[in-house]
């Protein structure tokens, strides 16, 4: 099933199940409790594919979706992100830090400080996932957290992703991932191309170890995938309601 085939039967859900709910200042229709498989997108086709030509391809429009407002370059800034050393150490190009692109600062320079003695540690989260599947393929490990809890217990915005995990079974790696929220017609395509991203990233390395590795897809689940009522027009059109 495609990216976009299961971003059109989501939103339809939302629309047609979700219920109404006001979220800070805003109006959304909500749906609670969403899981879904979503296969890389090169499944029935299951051959190695390097992240760097996978970006080629979204810059190129690719992947664009007709229908979603983030196409083309736009989109490939935000998929590419985790290559960019500015993203990386959470800092835009007005050096300020940023909300929305802090999702590779927290994987690859997460920030801890010990409160006894003060001291600051980095950590590359993606880093430590591939040691410990490189150690033990079948380890449950591997896992990644965004929540920074000692920054995000006083900040009134906190990531949307949560948390991710990688597995391998049977040479194929999948993730799965946690979101607390999910704008499913402004953000959802965009998140599941930055973590199929992910993916491709982690088996490019991992596949030095195991060289018949392959990205299976992601497990996605998430608390609150809701529509705002600013976008629900816009999002019944894409569905045909």
């Amino acid at each position: 099933m495609s990216l976009e085939t299961i971003w059109k039967k989501l939103l339809k859900e939302v629309i047609t199940n979700g219920h109404d709910h006001k979220k800070d200042d805003s109006s959304i229709r909500e749906k609670i409790g969403v899981h879904e498989f979503i296969p890389n997108q090169f499944i029935q086709n299951p051959i190695y594919l390097p992240p760097e030509e996978f970006l080629k391809g979204v810059k190129k429009g690719a992947y664009d979706i007709k229908d979603y407002p983030m196409k083309g370059e736009a989109l490939y800034d935000y998929v590419s992100s985790l290559n960019d050393p500015a993203m990386i150490s959470g800092i835009n190009v007005e050096n300020e830090s940023s909300f929305i692109y802090t999702y590779p600062q927290r994987l690859m320079d997460y920030v801890t400080v010990d409160k006894v003695t003060g001291e600051i540690g980095e950590y590359n989260q993606l880093q430590t996932m591939i040691e410990r599947l490189e150690e033990n393929h079948g380890s449950n490990r591997a896992v990644a957290t965004l929540y920074n809890v000692g920054f995000d217990c006083v900040e009134e915005h906190i990531p949307c992703l949560n948390w991710i995990q990688a597995l391998i079974r049977d040479n194929e790696l999948t993730l799965t991932i946690i979101f607390r929220s999910n704008d499913c017609y402004g953000a959802w395509p965009s998140n599941m191309l930055f973590i199929n991203h992910i993916g491709l990233y982690l088996v490019d390395k991992l596949r030095k170890t195991y060289p018949n590795l392959i990205f299976k897809g992601i497990y996605y689940n998430c608390s609150s995938l809701h529509i705002y009522e600013t976008d629900m027009s816009a999002a019944k059109k894409v569905v045909g309601l």
